[in-house]
């Protein structure tokens, strides 16, 4: 649950307090399977990204494409080995990367800049190492540092009304509503089209279903503890079961 949305949560009430509070990201406790990201591109030339972040559908011809969320996103391919991509929300410039294969295609580096609502940039650097394929940016790819990028911090309450999620450090601000609806979804996370569905599975559980026009591409599970001291989110794309992403937070 890494960028903002609404949804709904069931039965209100069901969910106990202790989801109030503060919460720490334990990366030794916390585990990614297979690689961080994969990268595919159809016979016209549009790459698919799909990762931790999401999924992301860019045409690198060097225009600007809505891809949801009113976010549109320009990409220019200088080289079969190096990509320019910027995205803007709203008429905003929200980040620029540049994209680039080294050694013999068997790395990649993405560096850039992440601009904040509040008009300060943050820069952003991630190095991966090619788990499948073989050449241009096609394949699996495994960042060095699995943790690098993901807010630290997580902060939740609830209350009649919703169960509100706060990702300070990139400044996520998501609001569940407690009323036993499921709603669409506009969000960069996934292409325009998609929808999520939460059930609760419980006082201390619940699970995300995200669906692309009708097809589940992503799955969550939430869960806490018994003693409510911590936080489990396991997560995988539907085609890639097997390859979860399993983060563990502490409470503070």
């Amino acid at each position: 649950m890494i960028l903002p949305f609404v949804v709904s949560l069931g039965t209100s009430g069901a969910l106990t307090k202790d989801w109030n509070g503060t919460w720490k990201l334990e990366p030794e406790k916390s585990h990614i399977d297979g690689p961080t990201m994969r990268i595919s591109r159809s016979p016209d030339g549009v790459y698919q990204s799909s990762g931790r972040i999401g999924v992301a559908n860019f045409d690198c011809d060097g225009k600007g494409h809505d891809v949801g969320g009113n976010l549109t996103v320009f990409c220019a391919q200088k080289s079969s080995g190096y990509l320019e991509i910027s995205a803007f929300k709203n008429g905003s410039k929200v980040s620029t990367a540049h994209w680039e294969l080294s050694d013999r295609e068997n790395a990649l580096t993405i560096q850039g800049t992440m601009f904040r609502p509040d008009g300060s940039a943050k820069p952003i650097e991630a190095n991966y190492t090619r788990t499948s394929g073989s050449t241009g940016f096609a394949g699996g790819w495994k960042n060095v540092e699995p943790f690098a990028g993901l807010a630290t911090i997580l902060r939740t309450a609830v209350d009649d009304r919703a169960v509100h999620f706060n990702y300070a450090e990139t400044g996520v601000h998501v609001d569940a509503r407690i009323d036993g609806t499921s709603e669409p979804i506009s969000t960069p996370r996934f292409p325009s089209g998609a929808s999520i569905d939460l059930s609760e599975q419980g006082p201390r559980a619940f699970s995300l279903t995200t669906k692309l026009r009708g097809k589940v591409v992503y799955i969550e599970r939430w869960q806490m503890s018994a003693d409510g001291r911590s936080l489990t989110e396991s997560s995988w794309f539907s085609n890639t079961p097997k390859e979860k992403y399993v983060l563990v937070y502490e409470k503070q």
